[in-house]
């Protein structure tokens, strides 16, 4: 695999899946967050925290390779084009994250929920329907936030077409896509209110979640999906 190539599927997952973000370093510099938090399951000591069992770890290894291999032919169908990938990506996503969900107990459920949050703040907020019902959303707020997370994902395409044409690096973009990340944040803030902000932290429960090291970064983002 070239490298154009290499950097094209690594800019693609990462603006389409903003869940996957909320792993290792590479997670922090693509700055996302919000949606579904069952891609947290892939980390090590997320799996530990939730003390899953042998079975729900296979059922879940099991989930990631059907993803792998849909993922694999959305890359092989979509030709290079990158908007086309982005799209076929999606549905691919959401089923794995279903799935994944499905496998965990009630309390388990709960507690993943609760981590996500304490990861990702106030960007868990985004596609994210169940957590901006649970601290009462209004539709005016909702659109709101919608429309910021699609600010910033025009934004990061940007910096994802200089990586893509090799105008700068993937390391050196880093700090461009943190930057957006926390602009996204701070408006996110900026349209809740204060007992929205107070129900959000309560919903990161009263456990501390502290996360490993790098849980893989990039690279197991990618194999995760089937691109490598």
């Amino acid at each position: 695999m070239n490298l154009k190539k290499l950097i094209l599927i690594g800019v693609v997952v990462a603006l389409t899946a903003t869940s996957f973000a909320q792993r290792g370093g590479f997670g922090r510099m693509m700055g996302g967050g919000g949606g579904s938090p069952a891609m947290l399951l892939q980390r090590t000591d997320v799996q530990a925290d939730l003390s899953l069992s042998d079975e729900q770890k296979t059922k879940l290894q099991d989930i990631q390779s059907s993803a792998r291999d849909a993922g694999r032919e959305a890359f092989q169908n979509a030709n290079g084009d990158f908007d086309a990938m982005r799209k076929a990506m999606e549905p691919i996503m959401k089923k794995a994250s279903d799935d994944a969900m499905a496998v965990l107990t009630a309390d388990q459920q709960k507690r993943l929920k609760e981590i996500n949050v304490q990861l990702n703040g106030v960007s868990a907020l985004v596609n994210n329907k169940e957590l901006q019902d649970q601290i009462g959303l209004s539709d005016d707020q909702k659109t709101k936030i919608a429309d910021l997370s699609t600010k910033q994902q025009a934004a990061n395409r940007s910096i994802g077409e200089k990586i893509r044409n090799q105008e700068i690096t993937f390391q050196d973009a880093g700090p461009e896509f943190q930057k957006n990340a926390q602009a996204l944040k701070d408006e996110i803030t900026k349209v809740l209110t204060d007992d929205q902000k107070a129900k959000l932290k309560t919903a990161e429960g009263t456990k501390k979640f502290v996360p490993a090291d790098d849980q893989g970064g990039g690279l197991r983002l990618l194999r995760s999906v089937g691109l490598l």
